[in-house]
């Protein structure tokens, strides 16, 4: 057999292998691409989670009590300065390409008996004053053939993936006399 009949022998091996991958090409891409749009989403998950539990560990602090029994309007200032602490922390790196139009927060303050005081007199039982951040955000899908998918998963068919977080934490006041209700934010 001459050099030259083993050489067009091994070549004519090139075209099968590019018939192969361009068979193969469109799924490798489609899971790419998925994993890098999966990776999108599970870390705007994880930004949307700190930024809500960030904004509770703020609202917390707000000394509501003191004035609240004589003046109910200070929960208008205190939900409108938590709503800006979670736009903030949300916009400060948590979130990528935050847009506050697409975050859907709701904020309210309410009471929850002490687990502690189980079996007590009634009438002596503790009440506590919670703060809950519920925020809803409609995360973009940047990646276009893979978005369609996700788009499909959550069945708004928006462009945009419901990515949600919910916070709930004690508020470190005094506690309020028993029949005050909290207002919840608008």
């Amino acid at each position: 057999m001459s050099a030259m009949s083993r050489f067009a022998r091994r070549r004519g091996g090139g075209g099968q292998a590019l018939t192969e991958f361009a068979l193969i090409a469109p799924l490798l891409f489609l899971l790419l691409f998925g994993v890098v749009q999966l990776g999108l989403l599970f870390a705007g998950q994880n930004g949307l989670v700190n930024g809500v539990r960030d904004a509770a560990r703020r609202a917390v602090t707000w000394r509501i009590n003191d004035a609240s029994v004589n003046d109910p309007s200070i929960y208008g200032v205190v939900c409108a300065a938590v709503h800006d602490e979670l736009v903030s922390e949300l916009a400060g790196g948590w979130l990528p390409g935050f847009d506050e139009t697409r975050l859907h927060p709701t904020i309210s303050y309410h009471w929850e008996a002490n687990p502690g005081a189980a079996g007590a007199d009634p009438s002596a039982e503790q009440y506590f004053l919670y703060v809950e951040i519920d925020a809803a955000y409609d995360h973009p899908l940047y990646v276009p053939l893979v978005g369609f998918f996700f788009d499909l998963l959550d069945g708004s068919g928006d462009g945009a993936f419901t990515l949600s977080a919910s916070e709930q934490m004690r508020v470190e006041n005094p506690s309020l006399p028993m029949g005050t209700t909290p207002a919840t934010c608008p």
